[in-house]
């Protein structure tokens, strides 16, 4: 099913966003969070406002006023198994570099040192394989990765690569619709 485009996306554009001047979080919380209210904090700060573009490019279709967001542990096992993306690359190809890099980036080093994500990664609940974004893609079933692409990456090459190693659960906000 391919849902009609929402307006609910327009309010929550940060205000000099993709420039230097981008205001603070603080600011475009107060800002916003009446067009908001139904979108935690955490998952306003890493997502929509730090990745405002890419949101409306990959899903200005979804309505987000309708978003019902619970924070849950799943197992490591469900995580890898279960969250898909439009394409396999999208949450395959970077986690390469969370081993072969010599100076590792705060995100790598975190990871490696915590065996989790910082904040929980964000995944749409998409059983019925329902929703199909504007070109036409089939979103992931049963849970659709929306926001933690690089984290999910580095997270599937530590299971792969020493899964022993991982947190047995981890965070997530799972969106219903």
């Amino acid at each position: 099913m391919s849902v009609s485009k929402s307006n609910s996306l327009k309010p929550l554009i940060p205000k000099g966003n993709d420039t230097l001047e981008k205001e603070s979080f603080e600011s475009y919380k107060g800002r916003v969070s009446s067009s908001a209210s139904n979108i935690p904090d955490c998952v306003l700060e890493n997502w929509i406002y730090r990745h405002y573009l890419c949101v409306v490019s990959d899903y200005s279709f979804l309505n987000f006023n309708k978003m019902q967001f619970i924070k849950e542990h799943r197992s490591k096992e469900d995580i890898y198994l279960l969250i898909k993306s439009y394409d396999d690359s999208w949450i395959n190809n970077l986690g390469y570099q969370l081993y072969k890099r010599n100076n590792k980036s705060w995100l790598q080093d975190y990871m490696l040192k915590n065996m989790t994500w910082p904040v929980p990664i964000i995944v749409l609940e998409n059983k019925e394989a329902s929703y199909l974004n504007d070109r036409g893609m089939k979103m992931g079933v049963p849970f659709h990765l929306l926001e933690g692409h690089l984290r999910l990456n580095y997270f599937r090459e530590i299971y792969r690569t020493e899964n022993e190693m991982l947190k047995d659960t981890h965070l997530i906000w799972k969106v219903n619709m």
